[in-house]
């Protein structure tokens, strides 16, 4: 099937690239080992835990952060699109509080079933994968914008 682009009103084809780039973005989920009572979390929340400004979750448990490789092409999305920053922003991020003595540098894990299996095995763990597997001892946390 051929489209005719032309004939197509403008609204339209806005309306199909919104469409089409917001699925990839919102394609991340987060995780958190099933320890943690929480069904949903906003974008925000998740970048202050990601940033080193939250380090303890509501309840009073230490969060412990688990990442994938800054290679990973779920780390570009995720660090882009749900923080809001670059990912060599991100790192450098990290490397100052890190040096300063602020915090513990985010546990890389190889690949998402080892980001899911770590943690799973980690009480107070949050992560991020592609798209949703099952796995037990996790919990997947529902991400909405604060108004």
């Amino acid at each position: 099937m051929v489209v005719d682009t032309k004939k197509m009103s403008p609204f339209f084809i806005s309306f199909f690239f919104l469409v089409i780039f917001s699925r990839n973005a919102n394609s991340i989920e987060v995780v958190v080992n099933d320890s943690i009572e929480l069904s949903k979390i906003s974008k925000q929340q998740v970048k202050s835990i990601y940033l080193g400004q939250q380090t303890h979750w509501p309840n009073g448990k230490l969060i412990k952060l688990f990442k994938l490789p800054s290679e990973h092409k779920t780390h570009h999305d995720f660090v882009k699109n749900i923080l809001g920053i670059y990912p060599y922003q991100y790192n450098r991020r990290w490397q100052k509080l890190v040096f300063s003595g602020f915090a513990v540098k985010p546990k890389d894990v190889s690949t998402e079933q080892a980001l899911l299996q770590a943690v799973a095995n980690t009480p107070g763990a949050i992560g991020y994968i592609k798209d949703k597997t099952t796995t037990g001892g996790i919990r997947y946390v529902a991400l909405f914008n604060e108004m």
